[in-house]
């Protein structure tokens, strides 16, 4: 199965006077479903790296410790593991244990006053109905009468501190930033230091670099040397930067062991490695046992390298005796966990000393297959046994002591009239990704979110849920006023469980809370086009393309507009009086995209009278974008009624186009429509004026003139437009298009000649009275006005000029 990934934002243009938009109102809630996310993402991967690096420590402490390259593989999946496993979790549906975190954090509630008094015992809080295929076998949800506190609205509301996964993300951020900076600062100093490394012109050296480079399967690295470094260092940019002290004090077979060293981290990309380390670490910097993980990454790394020095060396003495050498000159100034460095103070000198001297074996390599095999089935493992956290559980408020009363919902929300942001993911590679959608509408300061994983169906209404998928849940909830209210489905079993909730407290479902459900759950499915084809099948099922239509216009997102729009074209040919109701419901739409789309499907799917088109393109003018107004016109093209108003109307559209590409390609598709009358062409022709680009003038005219029948009849308004080129090349094509049009004559050549004097190329001014030459008739006064226009050109164009009017000297 394939995945479908869609976002649409839009805003809708109608306006209401006199009302302020509240700032930030509408987005502070879509900020907190974000963390809630996060959050529950840095716990799953706080979990599964710190799980994944113990094991990794207590598989290194036994004999596996010899084999370099199995640990090597070990540690990296470790520390890097947690991040793919967590992410994997995080998007992936999957039969992996959740521990469920209540999302609500502290909230602002009125003061409550007892009402004891009632003696009325708490109810059970969820609500559960087993899902059934009709919606009427739903029995209604009516919860004994129960009270839990009477809300004194008139007492002042106390201060509301962020919720526990606000704090969380916002931590983690600052952290994150801190330890990025302070990595950036280190590489820009070791930068700055390996900049001024001064290039080392030994021969011996980079011969016997060039000859280990040869043999490591890496490009030949630039040496260089400088005392900014008490080690050896290998860097990113194929870079080995040797100290004076080592050139000084360190022979031959020593210089070579350690060049053979350095050539060994180039390369496994240990430079490129480290970093990705510390980038990974930065990311977990609240995780102390990434400190671990990286440490005896560095281990391994100056191991393998040693090992793979002596090898091609044929002895580890050498090495060793560099090594010893390098213990009295540590690495200063810089942080020896970016570069690798021969020799630091965490680098467990003894012990590799140690292995070079006894010529200890160690296994450095792995079969890859083997290896690939082993890091997926660890980290699959891991996905699905790891528990994962998640942030987004329904919060079960504590039962209070007395059982409070529930206050009055309020009516159902209106059709919002601001922004709608809603997005869609489905299927999945495998169908492992879950259905996913998530909403959000804000309307001056009110907002209205959804979120629904899973898939779920809704009942004819579109006002509940009536079937979920195992495991789906779904969440709808409003804030206005100053109030939070939502409602939470779960399907648990057989079972669609209910969670209603008010400010942060859950309470049972009266008459008036299905009233508010009911209401902002057909608000949500109407604003945001939520299985928008079903929908618009049962409504033109059950009332036909009049019934969509008056749900059309409840609409005021015109995404969701279009949607159904989009949906109900294909379901019946619409009457005239319903098409014109469709112009009327497209009116208003703020996005030309959407305008674009409405308009062009109505024209492609249903025949349009001459004063139905009349009205399509009056809106067509209200189009600002030069592309979308210029799609919608030629789409109309094939649907054109006959008749001068519909074309006029047309070409007047098509004017109001700003872009010089777009008018000029929209004009010609008019062209290659068919077949243009006469006073179509000289219309394209004097709307070329409008065209500032030479080339995309001249294109256009030279399209115009390949249809021309009587060069004569227009030639008087096409060379105009040609003389107002500024290219003399342009304006050269496009009047010799016009002398190789039919039926030149008089008019047409005095044209050319007059337009062709504004040229300032002498040989492109000689090209067009050469063509001229060629057909004009053997008129006296004509070959006056030639004489006139050459009379400016240099002797040798002169002469070519006058040559081509020898056919007329017989």
């Amino acid at each position: 199965m394939r995945s479908n990934w869609s976002r649409t934002s839009c805003r809708n243009r109608r306006s209401r006077p006199g009302i302020s938009r509240r700032p930030g109102a509408g987005s502070r809630r879509g900020v907190a479903m974000q963390s809630e996310w996060i959050a529950g993402w840095l716990l799953t991967l706080a979990m599964h790296a710190g799980v994944l690096i113990s094991i990794a420590w207590l598989v290194d402490r036994g004999r596996f410790r010899m084999q370099l390259a199995w640990r090597e593989l070990l540690w990296r999946g470790a520390l890097f593991g947690g991040l793919l496993t967590a992410s994997v979790q995080a998007y992936v549906e999957l039969p992996s244990p959740r521990v469920m975190l209540a999302s609500a954090g502290p909230v602002a509630l009125p003061e409550v006053r007892d009402a004891a008094a009632s003696g009325q015992a708490p109810e059970r809080r969820a609500q559960t109905v087993a899902p059934a295929t009709p919606a009427a076998a739903i029995s209604p949800l009516v919860p004994a009468p129960h009270a839990n506190a009477i809300i004194d609205g008139s007492k002042p509301t106390r201060f509301a501190w962020p919720s526990w996964h606000t704090l969380v993300v916002a931590g983690w951020i600052a952290g994150v930033l801190l330890v990025l900076a302070r990595l950036a600062h280190a590489l820009v100093g070791i930068s700055r230091r390996i900049g001024e490394a001064q290039p080392l012109a030994r021969r011996t050296l980079a011969a016997d670099a060039a000859s280990l480079a040869l043999a490591a399967g890496t490009p030949t690295p630039r040496l260089a040397v400088s005392d900014a470094f008490g080690s050896p260092v290998a860097a990113i940019g194929r870079r080995i930067v040797m100290p004076h002290w080592a050139l000084q004090l360190l022979d031959r077979d020593q210089q070579a062991a350690m060049l053979a060293h350095e050539v060994a981290h180039l390369a496994r990309r240990d430079p490129l490695w480290k970093l990705l380390a510390a980038l990974c670490s930065a990311l977990l910097w609240f995780l102390p046992s990434t400190r671990l993980a990286r440490r005896r990454l560095d281990e391994i790394a100056e191991l393998r390298c040693d090992h793979w020095a002596a090898m091609h060396l044929g002895d580890g003495r050498a090495l060793a005796e560099c090594l010893a050498e390098c213990a009295t000159h540590h690495l200063e100034g810089v942080d020896a966990r970016l570069v690798p460095a021969m020799a630091h103070r965490d680098s467990p000198l003894l012990e590799r000393i140690d292995h070079l001297i006894e010529g200890k074996p160690l296994d450095t390599t792995y079969t890859s297959t083997r290896a690939v095999l082993a890091c997926a089935f660890t980290l699959a493992a891991a996905v699905l046994l790891l528990p994962g956290v998640s942030a987004q559980a329904q919060a079960q408020a504590p039962t209070p002591p007395t059982p409070p009363t529930p206050p009055a919902a309020p009516a159902p929300p209106e059709p919002p009239a601001g922004d709608v942001r809603f997005s869609h993911r489905s299927g999945g590679m495998f169908g492992l990704l879950a259905d996913s959608t998530t909403v959000e509408i804000n309307d001056d300061g009110k907002r209205y979110g959804a979120r629904i994983r899973g898939k779920v169906e809704f009942n004819d209404r579109d006002d509940d849920i009536v079937r979920m998928d195992d495991g789906a849940t779904a969440r709808f909830e409003q804030e206005a006023g100053g109030s939070a209210r939502r409602i939470e489905y779960a399907r648990r079993g057989d079972a669609i469980e209910r969670h209603y909730y008010v400010d942060g407290r859950e309470q049972p479902i009266d008459e008036q809370g299905r009233e508010w459900i009911a209401g902002l759950i057909v608000t949500i499915v109407r604003e945001t086009g939520i299985n928008v084809g079903p929908r618009v099948k049962r409504i033109h099922a059950a009332g036909g393309a009049d019934a969509v239509l008056d749900e059309i216009g409840r609409i005021s997102s015109g995404h969701s507009r279009v949607a159904h729009l989009r949906e109900l074209y294909p379901l019946a040919k619409l009457t005239p009086e319903q098409s014109t109701r469709v112009i009327g419901l497209i009116d208003g739409m703020e996005s030309d995209y959407e305008v674009r789309n409405a308009l062009a499907g109505l024209a492609a799917s249903n025949p349009l009278d001459a004063g139905q088109q009349l009205l399509v393109l009056a809106q067509a003018g209200n189009i600002d974008s030069d592309y979308e107004r210029a799609e919608l016109l030629i789409g109309m093209l094939h649907h054109l009624a006959p008749g001068e108003p519909v074309r006029v109307a047309w070409l007047e559209a098509a004017s109001g186009i700003g872009s010089d590409y777009e008018l000029r390609r929209t004009l010609t598709a008019l062209l290659e429509a068919g077949n243009p009358d006469e006073q179509t062409l000289a219309r394209v022709i004097a709307a070329a004026d409008a065209i500032g680009s030479d080339y995309e003038r001249r294109t256009l005219l030279v399209s115009a003139v390949e249809r021309i029948g009587d060069a004569d009849r227009i030639a008087s308004a096409y060379a105009a437009a040609a003389s107002e080129i500024g290219s003399d090349y342009e304006r050269r094509e496009a009047l010799v298009a016009l002398v190789r049009a039919p039926k030149f004559g008089m008019d047409a050549a005095r044209a050319v000649l007059d337009a062709a004097a504004g040229i300032g190329s002498d040989y492109e001014r000689t090209q067009v009275l050469v063509e001229v030459a060629g057909v004009m008739p053997p008129d006296a006064a004509l070959i006056a006005r030639y004489r006139e226009v050459a009379r400016g050109l240099s002797d040798h164009e002169r002469g070519v000029a006058e040559r081509a009017l020898d056919r007329f000297a017989g």
